[in-house]
């Protein structure tokens, strides 16, 4: 099943939805990262469009656990 985009913000290395949705346990999640400029520039289409280009040029990272998404958020957003 595929979701609507959500909102969400990293709080305390950890992703928290803005929206209030259930996801089933195990739901597999595409998280794009962007600064508020890109939130400001972009249409929404044109965020997922580059969400999606990303998949198919195969820069993407899996994490399966809480600590992997740790790590890779502080690798990611200390070289912002």
């Amino acid at each position: 099943m595929i979701y609507p985009t959500l909102r969400a913000i990293v709080h305390k290395g950890k992703i928290q939805l803005l929206d209030k949705i259930d996801l089933p346990e195990d739901a597999p999640l595409l998280v794009t990262i962007m600064d508020e400029t890109a939130v400001e520039m972009f249409s929404l289409g044109e965020r997922l469009a580059a969400g999606l280009q990303d998949i198919l040029l195969d820069r993407v990272a899996r994490v399966d656990t809480p600590q992997a998404l740790t790590d890779h958020l502080d690798k990611v957003l200390n070289k912002a």
